[in-house]
This record gives C-alpha cells, sequence and structure tokens, in this order.
C-alpha cells in the first residue's frame, strides 16, 4: 500500500511535470505563432487525414460554432482548406495543407528538442522507469474526469 507521504511526493511531482510541459508548450507556441487548439487541429488532421467539422469538434472538444472560427483562422493562414465530399454536397472536409504540415512538422521537433534536454541527464534505466510509470498512470485514468 502506498503512504501518504509518497502520495504527496506524486501529486507534487505531477503538478511541478505539467507546470514544466506547458512552459514548453506556451515557448513553442509563442515561437510558432499558434495557440494549442491549432496545434491540436492541426496533429488531428496530419495524422487521421481529411476530416468532417463535426470529427474535429469531437476530437479537440469544441462546438461546431467555435471550431468554424478556428478553421476559418487557420484557413487564412494557409495551414487548412476546406474542401467538399465529392460524395455528399453537404459534406465538408477539412484538409491540413504542406504548409500546415511544415508547421506541425517543425512545432514537433522543437518539442522533441526540449523533451530530449529534460531527460539528457536520466540514466537510461530510470528513464525505462520513468516512462513505464507515467504509462501506466496514463492507462489507468484514461477515460476518469478530474
Amino acid at each position: 500500500m502506498t503512504n501518504t507521504n509518497q502520495l504527496d511526493r506524486l501529486e507534487s511531482t505531477l503538478f511541478q511535470l505539467n507546470e514544466l510541459i506547458q512552459r514548453y508548450q506556451e515557448i513553442a507556441q509563442k515561437r510558432f505563432k499558434i495557440a494549442s487548439i491549432d496545434v491540436e487541429i492541426l496533429r488531428f488532421l496530419d495524422t487521421e487525414g481529411d476530416q468532417k467539422m463535426k470529427d474535429i469538434g469531437d476530437r479537440v472538444k469544441v462546438k461546431l460554432s467555435n471550431l468554424t472560427n478556428l478553421v476559418d483562422n487557420l484557413e487564412s493562414g494557409k495551414l487548412v482548406r476546406r474542401v467538399n465530399s465529392k460524395t455528399d454536397r453537404r459534406s465538408i472536409f477539412v484538409n491540413i495543407t504542406p504548409k500546415g504540415k511544415k508547421l506541425i512538422t517543425e512545432y514537433n521537433s522543437f518539442l522533441r528538442e526540449l523533451t530530449v534536454r529534460m531527460t539528457s541527464n536520466m540514466k537510461e534505466d530510470d528513464f525505462g522507469i520513468m516512462l513505464e510509470g507515467l504509462m501506466h498512470i496514463s492507462k489507468v485514468t484514461v477515460g476518469e474526469d478530474a
């Protein structure tokens, strides 16, 4: 059984890790001049391909009315484009442009550099233990509401 002191240390460490991740994301967002929700949308389109607005909204948990403005902004930045469905004229798909792909690739590379820096002083065994622990925490908490 885990004692109170260990739980306190875990909670404190998770809060510190969350703050560090948020700081890194803020640095990346300022460098690339993009909001975190825009990054989520671009990552989704980059990994899953063309998507309907409803599916994007479901994935990033944004109402369609708000999503329309977000996609408008991404489209005006030439990061995505809307394309009419060839099979259903009522359906509009959003796809990521080459410029959007380039931005998300550079953004991900920048975050990877920061992650490598963050873990560079860890022993390989410690890194493996940390990774397994974080994966386990993620697995057991998926679907739980905070």
